[in-house]
């Protein structure tokens, strides 16, 4: 099979062409009009991921200081330091803007397609388990 589509009127397709490299406004031209909105949706749902696990890490917190008076030292320092990375990726979704969270993950795809197929994977089953549970 040939890759010579330009008897066709097409542009010849050349291999090393990555639809990621494409600027996200070339790569998807939204409408002007629905772009606030779009922005605006995009801010809530980093305040709601920040403030989910904002609320993640105080629930393991709150574990961890159940372990401690149980005599599960080791463990419970596990847990400790388990909650304090929650809160540091809490912290860090908070402070980061919106489009530097969408560079990051571009950025993952690109580098780890594995990693983000797995971390797409489980986002979906919360979200399947959070939307479950609101029936």
């Amino acid at each position: 099979m040939t890759t010579d589509t330009t008897s066709s009127g097409m542009p010849p397709i050349t291999p090393d062409h990555d639809a990621l490299d494409l600027p996200l406004a070339s790569a998807t031209r939204p409408d002007p009009a629905t772009t606030p909105a779009i922005q605006s949706l995009l801010g809530q749902s980093k305040a709601n991921v920040s403030s989910t696990l904002g609320g993640l890490a105080e629930a393991v917190r709150d574990v961890a200081m159940k372990l401690d008076g149980t005599g599960a030292g080791l463990f419970a320092r596990y847990v400790h330091d388990a909650a304090d990375t929650v809160a540091g990726w809490s912290s860090a979704v908070e402070r980061r803007s919106v489009d530097d969270l969408v560079g990051d993950a571009r950025t993952l795809v690109r580098t780890s397609p594995a990693v983000a197929v797995g971390v797409a994977v489980g986002a979906g089953f919360v979200v399947a388990r959070v939307l479950r549970s609101q029936r």
